[in-house]
């Protein structure tokens, strides 16, 4: 049975969030399949609309995604749709290796911006973009709709019951090859492009892990994985391990505990190599919980609560569900559950709506945060930068 979903994390006062949506005039850079799921999911807010969607040199792939999506303006290049005052904001659905320009190109054209992640292919490209935003009081945000799902919106919440957290466990893992994106020549495996693993795949579980800790920087990271070095430069799996350091503890000798408040660790599996269960596992002290499969866009998150000094005893799971929006017509997607890019587009024009410059989903700082344990994985693994 589906749950009434959790109210935003942004609007604790929003009881429909796709429904009590403010208009927002949206732009589109890139019209590839990412972007089509987006413009597509976009149906699901009657009050979004898409005004015009730009390619970087083709006029006639830019026409043929506007046909597609009934959007009225199409271009050929980029600077032409910056300059339609009729846009609000601008998705950037392109490669990745653009990241920094596109999104340069987009604030100083005076444009909010969501750049889909990932946000930058550096902490120093980043850091530029976020100081830009700062600067023309722009909103930005890098697209990582996982923090938008409701099923998130409400994992945050049993956070709360399960004591403290100790141990996160993300994995993301698809075969590549055997789906749709041929080796070597796909895109995935481009280095200068942006491709690898940590780069299309490793975000989500660093970004999913690191809420349950709140934001705060690890202490330790330690990686191991799989680089093409022979023909593509590009990484292809890779592990991590998070370790986050705690507070001094109380000296209350009424409150002894091994509990360090705050530390702990996390677990990430990333790759291309493999299809794996795809699911986020969350344990604290007093229970668990499970962001089902894909936990990358769940529709479902779980609750199981131990029983007080018996090992190994637990309470009934608790499961919640939060079923995607549909369509009366034929709309079809690249990827999975890309419906819930909705609750995305969503949650940006309400923070923009009421004045804020990021979203308390995810905010730039942690951003910043998950950047730095991208770039991080890739030295370790010995990616060349781009």
């Amino acid at each position: 049975l589906s749950s009434p979903p959790p109210p935003p994390y942004d609007d604790p006062t929003v009881t429909n969030p796709l429904e009590d949506c403010p208009p927002l005039r949206w732009g589109i850079i890139g019209c590839g399949r990412v972007s089509h799921d987006f413009v597509t999911a976009l149906q699901h807010i009657s009050s979004a609309s898409v005004v015009g969607c730009a390619t970087a040199n083709s006029l006639e792939k830019a026409q043929t995604f506007a046909t597609k999506h009934r959007i009225s303006n199409h271009y050929g290049n980029y600077d032409d749709l910056l300059l339609n005052a009729d846009i609000d904001i601008v998705y950037v659905g392109n490669m990745h290796s653009f990241r920094r320009e596109i999104g340069e190109k987009c604030l100083l054209a005076n444009k909010h911006t969501l750049l889909e992640k990932p946000f930058a292919c550096s902490v120093k490209d980043a850091e530029y973009l976020i100081n830009l935003a700062k600067e023309k009081k722009l909103f930005l945000m890098e697209g990582m709709w996982t923090r938008f799902f409701p099923a998130v919106d409400k994992a945050r919440l049993l956070s709360k019951q399960i004591g403290d957290i100790v141990s996160v466990s993300s994995d993301f893992n698809f075969n590549a090859h055997s789906d749709s994106d041929s080796y070597p020549t796909s895109v995935l495996y481009n280095h200068k492009l942006g491709g690898g693993a940590s780069f299309y795949v490793a975000p989500y579980p660093a970004a999913i892990a690191t809420m349950f800790y709140e934001g705060r920087t690890p202490n330790q990271i330690k990686v191991v994985g799989q680089v093409d070095h022979e023909r593509t430069g590009v990484d292809l799996q890779g592990a991590a391990v998070l370790s986050f350091p705690g507070q001094e503890k109380d000296d209350d000798d009424n409150n002894l505990s091994p509990v360090i408040p705050g530390a702990g660790v996390a677990t990430l599996s990333f790759g291309m190599l493999c299809e794996s269960a795809e699911e986020t596992i969350v344990i604290g002290t007093k229970g668990r919980l499970k962001i089902c499969s894909p936990c990358h866009c769940p529709t479902r998150v779980s609750m199981t609560l131990k029983e007080e000094g018996q090992r190994g005893e637990s309470s009934q799971e608790v499961i919640y569900d939060y079923p995607l929006p549909t369509s009366s017509d034929d709309s079809t997607y690249f990827y999975p559950n890309s419906a819930g890019f909705c609750y995305e587009a969503a949650a940006v024009a309400r923070c923009i709506a009421s004045g804020k410059l990021e979203a308390p989903q995810y905010t730039l700082q942690e951003t910043m945060l998950n950047i730095t344990i991208i770039e991080e994985i890739r030295t370790q693994l010995g990616v060349k930068p781009i």
